[in-house]
């Protein structure tokens, strides 16, 4: 092969090496802490699953629940009617904290079926302590499992 020929193939090999190294680096389950936070950061979830003290709640595809966490410390979000905002911090040993005094809710009234998703989402979501992400999937629970709130990354 003539190195003319080579040069686009190697070109190619390399960028898809770098592509599939950054895959595998992404993808794995991690759990979030200080110094990994930024991962989450500027960066639009919409709930996909939601398990609230061990009761699986339906979400359907149409019901739009969302997170987004900011470098700052605060979150904000869609919970189905009304709109969310509060506080949260990562510790070093990994422990989500959503800081006191808690989520501040608008106080609009929609669809009964939808103020009640509405509310065992804002319930289970300060009943978090943990975080996991795998490359496009978030996933929010308690130490003991029995609420978990599974995310999607918006766009993916």
């Amino acid at each position: 092969m003539t190195p003319m020929k080579t040069l686009p193939l190697l070109l190619l090999l390399a960028c898809l090496g770098g592509c599939a190294q950054v895959m595998l680096s992404d993808s794995g389950p991690q759990v979030l802490d200080a110094q990994t936070a930024q991962r989450l950061h500027q960066r639009d979830w919409d709930l996909k699953g939601l398990t609230v003290e061990g009761r699986q709640i339906v979400v359907d595809v149409q019901t739009r629940i969302s997170i987004r966490f900011a470098p700052d410390g605060r979150v904000a979000g869609l919970a189905a009617v009304n709109r969310f905002s509060g506080t949260y911090s990562l510790g070093t040993d990994g422990k989500l904290n959503w800081t006191r005094p808690g989520l501040a809710v608008t106080q609009m009234m929609g669809p009964p079926e939808l103020m009640e998703k509405e509310q065992a989402y804002l319930k289970g979501l300060v009943k978090t302590n943990v975080a996991i992400l795998a490359g496009h999937i978030l996933v929010l629970q308690s130490d003991d499992t029995s609420t978990v709130l599974t995310f999607g990354e918006a766009g993916y």
